[in-house]
């Protein structure tokens, strides 16, 4: 299948340093991409780039679909505070000529109470979904939303999450970007990790996650002492260290280690993301140690 959006090689700097050094992904249609960091990782410059609101240093950006079907939504955009919900979404449908937001949208948004009021007056997670209803009034093909549930309490949230998820039949594609690597996994057909603007890897969750070699993590406060448990893989981080392996192997080394903070729990996103930017946390040890896989096994793109 054909990419809607094609993004090749993609430098940028911000405020004098490099935010993007060489970033290449592509959406499908049909799919919803999330791209994962922590803050710094270079996410807004990307999605500005994206937006058109920043010109790349270099590489390419191509979009693929109608002239028309690109809609994006940064986090600081907001029409004027005196205008009105339901004023701004009837105008954005008469510009792209669409019908506008559909009744399920409304009631899957809860906008039904914000219609009539202005800008001004809306709670940041009232805003977060007004603006999220701009993008969809034009019935855009491609949708890219910087940090859509940031700062969004667990209703809201929901609600965002699962307009998201109703993107990929309803209208095309979405790309995202979020620092939340547990909401990544659950709404994400493939993840980028980015790191310093650098992409570390790039698949569907469930792969990076399988691709660990462990079905397991254990972790413990960073002072105690480890070791080399046998089948076991050891990473080292400044706050915690974390084991993994599987489930009886890790039960063994926590019975040797008495500040084990358990439960053993299962794999996930996060441990991806921790292991594949693994470095020494000084000059001793490495970071990593064990014989499951390593970060090099798992720098997989798709």
């Amino acid at each position: 299948m054909s990419a809607l959006l094609r993004v090749e090689g993609l430098e940028a700097t911000r405020a004098g340093v490099k935010a993007l050094d060489g970033v290449s992904f592509t959406v499908r249609p049909g799919e919803v991409i999330c791209v994962v960091g922590p803050a710094g990782s270079g996410k807004t410059t990307l999605v500005e780039c994206l937006a058109g609101e920043r010109e790349p240093d270099a590489g390419q950006i191509e979009y693929t679909g109608r002239r028309d079907g690109l809609a994006a939504v940064l986090q600081d955009d907001c029409p004027p505070g005196r205008a009105k919900v339901g004023e701004v979404i009837a105008l954005f449908a008469g510009l792209y000529g669409t019908r506008g937001l559909s009744s399920h949208l409304i009631e899957l948004l809860a906008l039904g109470p914000l219609l009539t009021r202005r800008f001004a007056s809306l709670t940041d997670s009232e805003r977060r979904r007004a603006q999220l209803a701009l993008a969809l009034a034009g019935n855009p093909e491609l949708v890219v939303l910087d940090e859509p549930t940031a700062g969004l309490r667990d209703g809201g949230g929901r609600r965002v999450e699962r307009v998201i998820d109703e993107l990929r039949t309803g209208y095309g594609a979405a790309c995202l970007t979020m620092d939340d690597l547990a909401q990544a996994e659950r709404l994400a057909d493939r993840v980028v990790l980015l790191r310093r603007g650098t992409v570390l890897a790039q698949a569907e969750p469930q792969r990076l996650v399988r691709l660990l070699g462990a079905d397991w993590a254990l972790r413990v406060p960073p002072h105690v002492p480890v070791g080399e448990p046998p089948d076991v893989r050891v990473l080292r981080c400044a706050a915690s260290t974390y084991l993994y392996g599987g489930r009886e192997a890790l039960e063994r080394a926590g019975r040797d280690l008495p500040g084990a903070s358990g439960p053993i729990r299962r794999t996930s996103l996060r441990d991806a993301y921790l292991v594949l930017s693994a470095e020494p946390v000084s000059a001793g040890p490495p970071a990593l140690t064990g014989r499951l896989v390593g970060p090099r096994e798992l720098g997989v793109s798709s």
